[in-house]
């Protein structure tokens, strides 16, 4: 009995063991804001399986959802999200894999199914002395400081309407009497208003993408309103119209006739 009561329980071990699934996601400890969020993972469950990769905020006591992706596995058993960062605070955000409820009991004990990911935000470190929104005549001009950098290379990729693109731009930073700041000035030539991504990169990695606003300006036209001016005599004294003359003219016979008559 005892024998056959060890054959059952194998049994039982060795069915459950055969609908185990796993679920395995990666992510990177840390990432910039404004980059990608790059989430990777590997799984056994069967080719058409959903899977949701979603991302929530740690400093919470209540998880509130900030965004979700699904998955369908493939016969790679292997997936990839990606998730924009633009508008993430700095801080820690948790991301995990969710199954449906009938498929949670049928993973294995050696999944992973959360990571944290550390946002931080390096926007701050460049200061821009020039504004935002530049005129197309004058654009694209990029111009500020790192703070704190000292002499550093900074690399800048650029993009724009039009498909409009150039080779990585590479600028070394100069610092100022007393000072720790990086300083740094440039000129991107652009030939068409719209908006411009600027992609900052120091060597510790990348830093932000700040959008440039270039609009053409408005051209003004001078006014068409005629100004009449009396004309002026050779002597500079303003000369009266023939019609102003006549009037004179007439109204002195006028007055000379009621003269007259009152003799």
């Amino acid at each position: 009995m005892k024998k056959v009561g060890l054959a059952v329980i194998l049994l039982i071990l060795l069915v459950a063991g055969a609908q185990a699934y796993l679920v395995t996601i990666d992510a990177p400890v840390t990432v910039q804001a404004g980059a990608p969020l790059v989430v990777t993972g590997t799984t056994t469950f069967p080719v058409g399986t959903l899977i949701d990769i979603v991302i929530y905020p740690t400093e919470f006591a209540v998880p509130s959802e900030i965004a979700r992706k699904t998955v369908v596995v493939d016969e790679t058993k292997s997936f990839m999200v990606t998730f924009p960062t633009t508008d993430l605070q700095a801080g820690q955000y948790k991301v995990e894999a969710q199954l449906a409820p009938d498929l949670t009991s049928s993973l294995g004990s050696g999944s992973v199914l959360w990571k944290l990911v550390q946002v931080v935000d390096r926007s701050k470190e460049i200061v821009l002395t020039v504004p935002k929104d530049q005129d197309l005549h004058n654009a694209l001009m990029i111009e500020g400081h790192l703070v704190d950098s000292g002499v550093t290379t900074l690399t800048l990729d650029v993009t724009g309407p039009k498909d409009f693109a150039i080779p990585p731009v590479n600028i070394r930073t100069t610092t100022q009497m007393g000072q720790k700041d990086g300083y740094f000035s440039t000129k991107i030539n652009v030939s068409d208003p719209g908006n411009y991504y600027v992609s900052f990169y120091d060597p510790k990695g990348f830093m932000a993408t700040i959008k440039f606003s270039v609009f053409e300006p408005q051209m003004t036209t001078p006014s068409t309103e005629a100004t009449t001016v009396a004309p002026e005599t050779s002597a500079g004294t303003t000369s009266i119209p023939l019609g102003g003359l006549v009037a004179l003219a007439a109204i002195g016979a006028a007055c000379a006739v009621f003269l007259v008559k009152r003799r």
